[in-house]
């Protein structure tokens, strides 16, 4: 008989798979109006819609938009969190309703994102849509945005009732979509084949792992470690401890997203035949997205990384503990000691995934893509924690 602590658990983990299963019916429910045997040559012609594909079954789904847009407009909020003072204010100074109200703007910007990104997917589709008019331009709309809302509603359902964030859990749904296609596919190989790709994706996904979970150990010295250091007593030291890759996956998703919108607009001025035939070749088209794709999510790397860890808000919370780092001044110095580091950190950090997600035609040896990988990875570890933190919780 199973303990009422042990339920609890098990009780969080059914309600996930259960949500996990309302997701999956809902990508298989075709938008209305859409004769989903002509996507694949919208698709050919507008490569940049393959972003609002959840597998590699082409099924335009009510559910297509997905999470991507409450994730964009949280990075958006997140920014303007430390920029703006107002944000600031909400978030440090008024407690829950202030979390409360920016929890409320994030919505608004994420439904935002849907009419927008929805609009684009009408005009997109446009050419296979044989009775165009307003209504059922509106009722498509409808349908993407609705379903992208019951999404977000989903994953905070996740976030508070299941087994952790539920942003990412859905979208390690998504990437893990494409698994029937890739056992097929595997046994089509040969044995020696699977056996070095094998090898392959192994030596891949270590060295993801690896990264992932680098960090900085800065030590610190409290002003009781230092009087029992006096009094030769034996002290547990304490560690900082900061990530390579402090922002994750969110700024490969940013910056998916951002070329997503970059494409639309090529492709819409290429149908105005502005540039010269020559520069279109599909080798300097590859060039040119990889490039701004490089530029982009290193640059997203190195803010994303400054927003979640603030130098100076760290510096003051450890002069506050009389908190320390051995040879730093507190105050000023461990602020400006600190920005140093995490500015090499996050340096190395975004070379590290731009150079992995820009690189052309950079693909695994079973189908998922490095940014697959790097999200699983990252999710696989944080759900184990979350996991391990409901155990202790309970026990204690």
């Amino acid at each position: 008989m199973q303990t009422p602590k042990t339920d609890t658990v098990a009780r969080r983990i059914r309600f996930t798979i259960f949500i996990i299963v309302l997701i999956r019916l809902g990508n298989l429910i075709p938008i209305p109006y859409v004769d989903q045997r002509y996507l694949i040559n919208i698709l050919d012609a507008k490569p940049w819609l393959k972003t609002f594909f959840n597998s590699e079954t082409l099924i335009l789904s009510v559910f297509s938009l997905g999470i991507i847009p409450s994730i964009n407009a949280s990075i958006i909020i997140q920014i303007l969190t430390n920029v703006l003072p107002f944000f600031e204010t909400l978030q440090k100074e008024e407690g829950e309703s202030g979390r409360r109200k920016i929890k409320q703007y994030t919505r608004s910007l994420t439904l935002l994102f849907c009419i927008i990104e929805s609009l684009s997917i009408v005009f997109a589709l446009k050419p296979i849509l044989f009775n165009w008019d307003v209504g059922i331009c509106l009722q498509i709309c409808l349908s993407l945005i609705t379903g992208s809302m019951i999404i977000l509603w989903l994953s905070d359902l996740i976030t508070e009732n299941g087994i952790g964030n539920g942003s990412s859990i859905i979208i390690t749904l998504n990437i893990f979509s494409v698994l029937p296609n890739t056992i097929k596919s595997i046994g089509e190989l040969s044995i020696l084949t699977v056996i070095v790709n094998f090898i392959g994706f192994i030596l891949l996904l270590t060295s993801i792992i690896f990264i992932q979970g680098a960090v900085r150990s800065i030590p610190l010295v409290s002003a009781k470690q230092l009087l029992a250091q006096e009094t030769n007593k034996i002290t547990q030291i304490s560690f900082l401890p900061l990530k390579i890759n402090q922002g994750g996956v969110m700024p490969i998703i940013f910056a998916s997203t951002c070329l997503t919108f970059l494409s639309f607009f090529v492709n819409s001025i290429i149908n105005f035949q502005i540039i010269s035939p020559e520069l279109l070749q599909s080798q300097n088209i590859a060039i040119f997205y990889g490039s701004i794709n490089f530029i982009l999510i290193f640059l997203f790397s190195r803010l994303y990384s400054n927003l979640i860890l603030n130098p100076k808000e760290i510096a003051k919370e450890l002069n506050k503990m009389a908190i320390t780092i051995p040879n730093i001044r507190p105050g000023k110095q461990t602020a400006k000691f600190l920005r140093k580091t995490l500015n090499r950190l996050s340096f190395l950090g975004a070379i590290f995934l731009a150079s992995l997600v820009a690189i052309p035609n950079t693909r695994s040896s079973y189908g998922f893509g490095i940014t697959s990988l790097i999200i699983l990875v990252g999710v696989t570890i944080d759900t184990g924690r979350q996991i391990q933190t409901l155990l202790i919780s309970q026990k204690y």
